[in-house]
């Protein structure tokens, strides 16, 4: 049971990391994509929430650089 949870929980921190990398961090790491349509943003979402922690990791790394 404890796992199902953990799953969720992952599941979960993916939709808001996603959210938050699609729609306000996506053209920091991509300058290509900073004058993409809400379709793009879109199709984006499903990797991001499976590749959150690695999202997690290019932000922070940029972060550093800059």
């Amino acid at each position: 049971m404890i796992v199902i949870y953990l799953l969720y929980l992952y599941v979960l921190l993916g939709i808001l990391i996603a959210l938050w990398f699609a729609f306000f961090k996506v053209h920091h790491l991509d300058h290509n994509a900073e004058e993409t349509s809400l379709l793009f943003r879109l199709l984006i979402l499903p990797g991001s929430i499976i590749l959150w922690p690695y999202i997690i990791y290019k932000n922070y790394k940029h972060d550093r650089k800059v």
